[in-house]
């Protein structure tokens, strides 16, 4: 087991990977754009690996030299792993999954959570948010240049948002999928009224399996900032 001391992180230093190659990498991008802009604004410093800079070098070695108390993962994935652009693997299980260690890492990404979640949670003073199964969402057509103002994805994103929302206030891992959890119920509720459409019926299911599948690994008492 690798160990890191607290005071080696970078408090105030997030760091995104944002591939953007296909429609569900391409929204995530988009919305955690929106997130680097609130970072910033809270003076916190960002590292935004973008397109063809969401690889493995590249973020092997801003992680080690940079060193950001908390990392965005942004991609594909399956359950020993997450994958920049182009799906190239960037963190995988038994292999460099250390690169996380000491910090806060959330993964936007499909079953991570499951194996490679677990593994880097085993690391001392350090904690992995993720979904141990899928993570989906609807979108509309008309909306691939602008995700951001697709209303059907709001729900989805605004409750995978809120992890990161949390955290840049100072809550633990622990407290932001709390609060993540209770943004995404809300939209639930919203919901409600319109589940005679076969669209929102689905909606509602995927939102709601997204919820009961954000996971925290290892210290759920760490904090970001």
């Amino acid at each position: 087991m690798v160990a890191f001391m607290e005071a080696e992180i970078g408090l105030s230093m997030f760091l995104f990977t944002r591939p953007d190659y296909d429609p569900v990498t391409k929204y995530l991008s988009a919305w955690s754009k929106i997130l680097i802009t609130e970072a910033r604004a809270k003076a916190i410093e960002v590292v935004d690996l973008v397109l063809g800079k969401a690889n493995r070098k590249e973020l092997e070695g801003r992680l080690k030299k940079m060193r950001p108390s908390f990392v965005v993962l942004n991609g594909h994935g399956n359950d020993d792993c997450v994958t920049g652009q182009n799906e190239e693997r960037l963190v995988e299980t038994g292999m460099n999954s250390d690169i996380l260690a000491g910090r806060i890492t959330y993964a936007v990404s499909c079953n991570s959570a499951a194996r490679l979640g677990r593994e880097v949670g085993l690391y001392e003073a350090t904690a992995f948010i993720g979904y141990e199964k899928k993570f989906s969402f609807m979108h509309s057509h008309g909306f691939f240049q602008h995700p951001e103002e697709d209303p059907t994805v709001r729900p989805f994103m605004e409750f995978s948002n809120q992890v990161v929302r949390a955290l840049m206030k100072g809550h633990s891992a622990d407290e932001s999928i709390y609060r993540a959890k209770e943004v995404g119920e809300k939209y639930l509720r919203k919901m409600e009224s319109s589940l005679s459409d076969p669209n929102v019926q689905m909606a509602a299911a995927f939102l709601w399996r997204d919820i009961s599948h954000l996971v925290v690994h290892g210290d759920g008492h760490k904090t970001a900032v």
